[in-house]
């Protein structure tokens, strides 16, 4: 079925559920799985404040992960963790499309139409560039 799936995370609800959709798959399938959050980095310069709030940002990013490797260790599952700084869709079609994904799972914050074709959305842009099946969870 699948040897490596990646999920990507950002701490919204439907996130979650495709943690969970992510561990179920990894448990029947045996397989590897990637768990990757990307702090959004949209901010430019390199002034004191910025670098001191990626920290700060990049601290929560660590606290959510412990979270979710705990979820995972309780269902038997031993996932890699990636915490990366950047564009969330680039840094995930970048990553996906540099490795061996089968499948890359990921949530959808549930943005309106407008919204969404206005602003444009992680999992579309994912799901147009990636080089393997993209499941998306609401």
């Amino acid at each position: 079925m699948f040897s490596k799936i990646l999920v990507a995370i950002d701490g919204s609800e439907s996130a979650k559920k495709a943690f969970t959709t992510s561990i179920y798959l990894a448990s029947v399938s045996k397989c590897r799985i990637d768990v990757i959050h990307v702090v959004s980095c949209e901010f430019g310069g390199d002034s004191a404040a910025s670098l001191e709030l990626v920290e700060d940002l990049k601290i929560k990013a660590n606290s959510m992960l412990e979270e979710y490797q705990s979820d995972a260790l309780e269902k038997g599952i031993h996932p890699k963790f990636m915490l990366e700084i950047g564009d969330p869709a680039n840094m995930i079609i970048e990553i996906v499309n540099s490795k061996d994904y089968d499948l890359v799972v990921l949530g959808t914050r549930g943005m309106n139409v407008f919204k969404e074709l206005a602003l444009g959305s992680v999992s579309i842009k994912v799901m147009h560039h990636a080089k393997c099946p993209v499941m998306v969870v609401r």
